[in-house]
């Protein structure tokens, strides 16, 4: 189901719903309801329907058209397709606007200040908790007359032996038909409290989501805190409407009791009525505390699930920094907060367990001992029947305790609701231009960020969709270390800009100038405090880096939009993807897996190219789309994509590769949020401004990088050998070289004119698989390992002794009390007149104190053992769930990254969110009461046998019939819990991916697509969670009927066994046969509920188990010593590498030594053809040292060490990189530096100030305890990867590996990093894969890689002057992209060195 959800297309999704809300329609709003009443209804139903909008009354009050289906899951088992399609007054899109509307009305009504969303959500409720609330008074009304009157008069009956049978019969008739009347009413009450909580949640959660869709960031929420509300605060809302109306039922009762026990017994005996209704303030204030206690819990849990996000988002880089342990501190420090406070609140919630179903017992013997103390007699038709009403008592207890903790989470979680509904939402600033031939048009525009906690650079660094996928979202300013929330500055100031149609325009400036911000100001992102923004047409967007769907490639590419095969096969050539998409193992319908894991930089960037052309748009805004690709395909994309596809396009092109504006209509450069130059190349050029000397300077660099390691540019070298200098070049070798750029241009097109093939079934075409459906019964391993987590099966015997104690000492109370009154008087003998006669009187019994004694004595072990229980289960539950998840967290930080390439976030943070809240919350809870409950139907069943032994043999049918039924309901209610596990996960990940391209959404204007998205997925998990509680209900009517039958044949037996069976002991029996209703389906049902949550477990269990492990991070035997690596040398024997095992290899007998101190370019052609990670293999080679992925065959050697024979953390440690996506963390600027404390803070500055960010830190108010937000967002992304390379620098490492660290980094910063890389390394070894040949041209060598293997590794001069050189023929691509002008004669040094043959099959050139 997740990957029919993730790869299908927004329109396959979801189906229109088939009603419409139209408000004011007066009670014909009800006539769907008041159908309902027709006792029997033939209707035909779809198929694919849900059958119960077209049941009558009684199919829908014993919930019989849940029985198909609970069938066929028996019979066959069910599957996703077997889910009938949620009805459309469940429906999210009905629903919704429904809601809206009176969320729209309270907000007109009230302001937005005073408005509440708790009125509106009890606006949308309220009719059908009115009618529910009135059939379970009826419900209990008729558990009142039962005992009260009924059952009374029949022990009446069996107490007078002369009594005639007649009578016994009408009173069992009447007592049996107001059983019957209970259990109906009680079924009904859940069906209709059932389909309210599925409308409200999926009301409350699809106005949230259309929300979101409608701002332009997320404020001060962070993405974990959106995902917990989507997961967890579902269930509370569901079960604010279920069970939170049954608090009535406890005032309800105790007026009843009251009347009762007034009328029958007494007023002394009322005293035992006030010890129970003095408990409701003790429930209520337990239930304050529950309700306080998890409000901080959720808050904490919030904090945990955000971390956990950003483990999981950021996993590559933790592992690569042996960051594991301090990822651990910090979860570890969140979960013993949150456990702390799920302790209290466990405890104060089995307390409350606990003494609910014993305080009506309590009640009782208060009662009792009041009324003999009193005086007066007691009878067995007065106590009995008095006994009898406590399990309706109980149910009023068990209301109060479900009811008040689920009211108070469930209000709770309205407020966080309330609070992203009041946010201001995108404001539509952007107009239409006057003039009709302009396309963009920017006046005197001054705009901001709504940017929290952090400061916004004064141009707009803290842009916020800058962030890796392009979105405009915000994020939670609380991190592990305090940060104040500082006020945001403005990002553009006063901007003048007129962009005519069709016009090209080139955008460029420094890190951090604003350019970012300008794309996002155009796509009305941004707050406009002054000026005036236009628009004229639609927009297509390519973030700066690449926002990329979990789905197919071909997906990626049509994004929601129809298949036209020309479009879309001429955005693959002009893309240069077409050789790509050959290679993949399902060609274009190979999965992509999340944030495009599976795709290298430049691929991801090339996809999110493709959907802009595909898309068709009129306005194009491309933020630094070049900078990920090499500079030949860079040439490609600008000469094929922008110059040509986009020809007769509006382009607005962010770029920091210089060489490509010259070739622009017009170009604006920008620094500090300004526009301080505007104008045409030739006309900046001439103004010899600050644009004129930034190209000056850049042409100068260019110039000095070649002549510092004696190499020249292919210009140059095509000019030399021309003029036969003395290179040796080949007329052939020129030809070749000057041809370098047509062959490869030519080559796409040529590939392009065939169709893109792939098996979409073959090996590595489907990366992210569903998620495994177990089947069958919980198996005995998931209740053993949950057994040990909680602490071994010594534990557990321990915790079920005392629930045996604590179950057995309020039957034994009752026990004695039917001892009692079977022992009368003792044959006391009273005179009476003239006569003396034997009393039947209990107060005239000679050991009456003894009796009293006895009977008061067991509510002191009742309570006892109530409190000593609690604190056990407690201790023992929430030890259990900790261990799971501190099991879990270290497999998950200690998964292999294949984990990860090929799971989803959202699956992985739904075991750490919903299933450990699960098992944290819901399964002790549900766990406690099964274990106690069955306990007393056991006690139950035992009475009765007791007092009548021929009870057995109709008890064994009954069992018979219980057994059948419950077989049916185990497999369906587990299959359909399995099926809402599977359902859900994809909801929580499409969450996630529309949270992180809110931009992208917004540009293409897919905001209805994608809503429409997630309520098909939404609504498909509604049908599925439904059925799981309905089908909860279906057993329940079921076995109720057997509990009524087990009270008629205990009544018939009353009735058979007339003066033969004391009194006493008869109504021992009957009131335990009264407690059995209700009591029994509700155990069976607890148990399958039980069984069904420990799904949860059984899900962590097995990831936990079945989970791969990477090496150990530290090996004793064999630690490298403390200064290791000391010289830096790094080896690759024969290594062959792959990411998978169905895939192929992406390194292939890979060889090559790298001396110490060596700077060394890794070079390679993008799109070359690695299945599955394609690319030429350069990032690879990082995988490989930092053994993310182990190598299957040869060595890598660091110092002479193999680092297969080191432990991770030892060898990931001594190392460092700079990555291609910069990651920064929640917290401090100080902490993502120096997450160890290890560095002071004169160190931690010097490091800032070599990568130039000093000043810009030096100006945040906090400085480096300034806050970062989530990923950053508050900082460019080039401050970002500046921030990365700082951290790289403090930690000395003797190898550093730098992934294309400087994409995206202006052409005057990278030169300033350039030379701070070569001042503060140059002790160190340094490998520099990029894309940007100029970047290594003054490295030492340069390792070249094709298809997986080293083609050419030598000196720079050494493979520009070799005839057969790929090196020299991409440097001649490079330069006749770059259009670089080259001095017109060779410098001497490039002549130095004999020349040295390419490498080939995988041997290393010079060295």
């Amino acid at each position: 189901m997740e990957d029919a959800i993730s790869r299908g297309s927004c329109d396959d999704v979801y189906q229109p719903c088939e009603m419409s809300y139209k408000p004011g329609l007066g009670y014909s709003r009800y006539s769907a309801a008041l159908r309902q009443l027709i006792p029997v209804r033939k209707t035909k139903v779809e198929k694919a329907a849900m059958p119960v909008d077209k049941v009558g009354m009684l199919s829908f009050t014993t919930f019989s058209w849940m029985t198909s289906i609970m069938w066929k899951a028996y019979r066959k088992g069910l599957k996703v397709d077997d889910l009938p399609r949620i009805s459309p007054l469940e429906s999210c899109e009905y629903n919704a606007r429904r809601l809206e509307f009176m969320w729209t009305d309270e907000v007109k009504r009230h302001g937005l200040k005073h408005a509440s969303f708790r009125r509106a959500v009890w606006r949308f409720i309220r009719t059908r908790i009115f009618v529910g609330m009135s059939v379970f008074v009826m419900c209990l009304i008729m558990g009142l007359l039962g005992p009260t009157v009924f059952m009374r008069r029949l022990l009446e009956f069996a107490q007078d032996e002369d009594a005639p049978l007649e009578e016994g019969i009408w009173w069992t008739v009447g007592l049996i038909a107001c059983e019957v009347l209970r259990v109906l009413f009680f079924t009904a009450l859940w069906g209709i409290n059932y389909r309210t909580g599925i409308r409200l949640r999926s009301a409350c959660l699809t106005v949230l989501y259309r929300k979101l869709m409608k701002l332009p960031s997320l404020g001060d929420k962070s993405v974990g805190q959106v995902v917990n509300l989507f997961a967890n605060d579902a269930q509370r809302i569901f079960d604010l409407c279920v069970f939170g109306p049954l608090i009535i039922g406890g005032p309800v009762i105790a007026l009843g009791g009251v009347i009762y026990i007034g009328l029958v017994l007494g007023p002394y005996a009322l005293f035992g009525m006030i010890a129970f209704i003095l408990f409701y303030p003790l429930q209520f204030m337990l239930s304050r505390i529950t309700g306080y206690l998890r409000r901080r819990t959720i808050v904490v849990t919030d904090r945990r699930v955000q971390l956990m996000h950003e483990i999981l988002a950021a996993i590559k880089l933790i592992k690569q920094y042996a960051w594991e342990a301090t990822f651990v501190k910090r979860i570890t420090a969140a979960r013993s907060s949150e456990r702390s406070l799920l302790q209290r609140a466990a405890y104060v919630q089995s307390v409350s367990i606990a003494l609910a179903p014993t305080v009506p017992v309590i009640s009782a013997i208060i009662t009792f001992l009041c009324h003999v103390g009193a005086g007066y007699n007691l009878t067995a038709a007065q106590a009995f029947a008095y006994l009898a009403l406590m399990p309706i008592i109980e149910i009023s207890q068990h209301c109060i305790a479900y009811g008040a903790p689920v009211l108070a989470e469930g209000l709770v979680v309205l407020s966080p609701m309330k609070s992203i509904l009041l946010m201001e939402e995108q404001q539509p600033y952007v107009e239409v231009p006057s003039d009709v031939n302009q396309a963009v048009v920017l006046q005197s525009a001054t705009l901001a960020w709504d940017a929290v906690g952090g400061d916004n650079d004064s141009a707009g660094a803290a842009a916020k969709n800058k962030d890796a996928n392009g979105d405009g979202r915000g994020a939670e300013t609380e991190a592990l270390r305090p940060a104040l929330a500082i006020p945001s500055r403005d990002a553009l100031i006063d901007i003048d800009l007129v962009v005519p149609k069709g016009t090209l325009v080139g955008i460029c400036g420094p890190v951090g100038a604003g350019k970012s911000s300008l794309l996002s100001a155009v796509l009305g992102l941004m707050r406009l405090r002054s000026g005036q923004v236009a628009l004229d047409g639609s927009c297509a967007y390519v973030g700066q880096q690449p926002w990329i769907l979990n789905a197919t490639l071909k997906e990626n590419i049509r994004f929601g939009h129809s298949f036209d095969a020309k479009r879309y096969f001429t955005a693959l050539r002009a893309c240069s993807l077409h050789k790509d998409v050959t290679t993949l193992p399902g060609g274009d319908e190979t999965e992509i897996g999340e944030r495009g894991i599976n795709l290298s930089g430049g691929q991801k960037q090339r996809v999110a190219l493709a959907r802009a052309l595909y898309a068709d748009r009129e306005i194009y805004l491309l933020d630094d789309p070049l900078a990920a690709v090499d500079s030949h395909v860079g040439k490609h994309i600008f000469q094929e994509y922008i110059k040509t596809a986009l020809k007769d396009k509006t382009v607005l092109f962010v770029t920091h590769q210089l060489q490509y504006l010259s070739q622009c209509d017009t170009v604006c450069l920008l620094k500090e949020g300004r526009v301080v130059e505007s104008g045409t190349h030739a006309k900046l050029m001439s103004d010899a401004a600050e644009y004129a000397a930034l190209i000056s300077t850049y042409v100068e660099e260019e110039e000095q990088d070649e002549a510092q390691d004696g190499q020249t540019d292919t210009e140059v070298l095509l000019e030399v050998a021309q003029s036969r200098s003395g290179l040796g070049l080949t007329e052939e070798a020129v030809r070749r070289a000057s041809s370098e750029v047509a062959r490869r241009r030519s080559s796409h097109s040529a590939e392009g004119a065939h169709t893109v093939k792939g098996d979409a079934t073959s090996a590595g075409a489907q990366l992210t698989n569903a998620e495994t459906l177990e089947k069958g019964a919980i198996s005995g391993r998931t209740y053993k390992a949950y057994i040990q987590a909680g602490g071994g099966f010594l534990m557990a015997s321990l915790v079920m002794v005392v629930f045996i104690v604590n179950v057995a000492s309020a039957a034994f109370s009752s026990w004695w009390l039917s001892h009692w009154l079977e022992q009368g008087s003792g044959n006391t003998t009273i005179e009476v007149g003239n006569q003396t006669m034997v009393s039947d009187r209990i107060t005239d019994h000679p050991r009456l104190d003894f009796y009293q004694l006895v009977y008061g004595l067991s509510v002191v072990t009742i309570l006892a053992t109530s409190l000593i229980r609690g604190f056990f289960f407690m201790r023992v539950t929430l030890a259990a769930s900790s261990r799971l998840h501190d099991r879990l967290f270290h497999r998950v930080l200690r998964a292999p990254m294949a984990l990860f390439d090929t799971t989803p976030v959202g699956r992985l943070l739904n075991l750490f969110s919903r299933d450990l809240d699960e098992i944290d919350v819901r399964l002790p809870f549900t766990t406690e009461t099964f274990l106690q409950n069955s306990l007393m139907i056991l006690t139950s069943l035992f009475f009765v046998a007791m007092v009548f032994p021929w009870f057995l043999v109709p008890l064994a049918v009954i069992a018979a019939v219980f057994l059948f039924v419950r077989a049916v309901f185990s497999v369906g209610v587990r299959d359909l819990k399995r099926l809402e596990n599977v359902t859900r996960a994809p909801t929580y990940s499409h969450v996630i991916t529309t949270v992180n391209g809110l931009a992208t959404i917004h540009a293409f204007g897919k905001e209805r697509e994608f809503i429409n998205r997630f309520m098909g997925q939404f609504d498909d998990n509604s049908s599925a969670f439904y059925l799981f509680n309905c089908s909860m209900r279906w057993v329940a009517i079921r076995l109720d009927s057997l509990t009524v039958t087990i009270t008629a044949l205990t009544s018939v037996f009353v009735l058979a066994s007339h003066g033969v069976v004391p009194a006493a002991f008869a109504g021992l029996a009957m009131a335990y046969a009264a407690q059995l209703s209700g009591l029994f389906q509700f155990t069976v049902r607890l148990s399958s509920e039980t069984e069904a949550r420990f799904t949860s477990v059984e899900r962590i269990d097995a990831y936990t188990a079945c989970m791969a492990q990477e090496a150990p991070a530290v090996v004793p035997s064999n630690r490298p010593a403390a200064d290791w690596p000391q010289a830096g040398r790094v080896s690759f024997s024969r290594v062959c590498l792959r990411y998978r095992p169905e895939l192929p290899q992406v390194l292939k007998n890979v060889t090559f030594d790298v001396h110490a101190q060596e700077k060394i370019g890794i070079v390679g052609r993008t799109g070359s053809g690695i299945v599955g990670r394609t690319g030429s293999g350069k990032s690879s080679i990082g995988v490989a040292l930092f053994r993310l992925v182990e190598p299957e065959a040869g060595r890598v050697l660091v110092d002479g060490v193999d680092v297969s024979t080191v432990g991770l953390a030892d060898l990931r440690s001594r190392l460092s990189i700079i990555p291609q996506d910069p990651v920064l963390f929640l917290g401090t600027v100080r902490y993502n530096l120096d997450p160890f404390d290890h560095y002071s803070d004169a160190q931690v500055w010097q490091a800032l100030e070599r990568t130039h960010m000093k000043q810009k830190v030096a100006a945040l108010e906090l400085q480096l305890q300034a806050p970062v937000l989530e990923n950053g967002e508050n900082f460019s992304v080039g401050e970002r990867q500046l921030i990365c390379m700082a951290r790289a620098l403090l930690r000395h490492s003797k190898i550093l590996l730098m992934d294309e660290a400087t994409a995206s980094i202006d052409t005057e910063t990278d030169s300033l990093i350039q030379t701070t890389i070569r001042e503060a390394f140059s002790s160190c070894t340094v490998l520099t894969i990029a894309h940007r040949l100029n970047t290594v041209l003054a490295s030492s060598r340069v390792l070249v890689l094709d298809a997986g293997q080293v083609v050419e590794f030598g000196k720079p001069s050494v493979l520009l002057a070799h005839p057969n050189s790929m090196f020299a023929a991409m440097v001649a691509a490079a330069n006749a992209a770059t259009g670089s002008t080259g001095n017109s004669q060779l410098p001497a040094q490039a002549t130095d060195g004999a020349p040295a043959a390419p490498a080939s099959n995988g041997t290393a050139g010079d060295k």
